[in-house]
């Protein structure tokens, strides 16, 4: 019983360490990785999510998210748990306040698909204009579920901590 419980902390341990190594800066773009199709799918969802309510309209935006989907912001709580009607709510007031992103970067960490379901640990950095202030920028990290919904990958879990929000400079990490 002790081999096989020092085998699962050995392989959660590694598991650990090898994620942190492949979160090194410029080690794990797109590009950089052996993504499938499917992955690359992901990731570009991922990527296009912040620039859809500009690009494609808030009704082709508000399709991207599961009908089940949450999100969890991590301030500590259940009380930044939000639905997708609260999510998707503040969203729209943020849009037709004038507010939109210019710019989503995203490096992904690891995609794990399983079926329906896909498993995405990503750093993601977008920029965004507002009306009333000079541009900022967010840098976050994500640890979210994605679901196929209608034959097509939905955001249902989202969950992120804010690494940095504030005024955009191009020396912020």
């Amino acid at each position: 019983m002790k081999t096989l419980a020092f085998s699962i902390f050995t392989l959660i341990f590694g598991s650990l360490f090898l994620s942190s190594s492949i979160a090194a800066p410029d080690k794990h773009s797109a590009s950089e990785q052996n993504w499938s199709e499917e992955q690359l799918e992901i990731i570009e969802l991922n990527r296009f999510v912040a620039l859809a309510p500009k690009q494609v309209g808030y009704e082709a935006y508000a399709e991207l998210f599961h009908p089940d989907f949450t999100n969890w912001y991590m301030a500590g709580d259940k009380k930044s748990l939000r639905s997708r009607a609260e999510y998707l709510s503040l969203v729209s007031d943020w849009l037709h306040a004038g507010n939109y992103a210019t710019f989503s970067k995203v490096d992904p960490i690891s995609i794990d698909v399983l079926g329906d379901l896909a498993y995405v640990r990503q750093v993601k950095e977008e920029h965004f204009y507002h009306p009333d202030q000079p541009p900022t920028k967010f840098v976050g990290h994500f640890a979210s579920l994605m679901k196929k919904h209608n034959g097509k990958w939905t955001f249902y879990r989202t969950s992120f901590d804010t690494r940095f929000r504030g005024p955009f400079n191009d020396n912020t990490n």
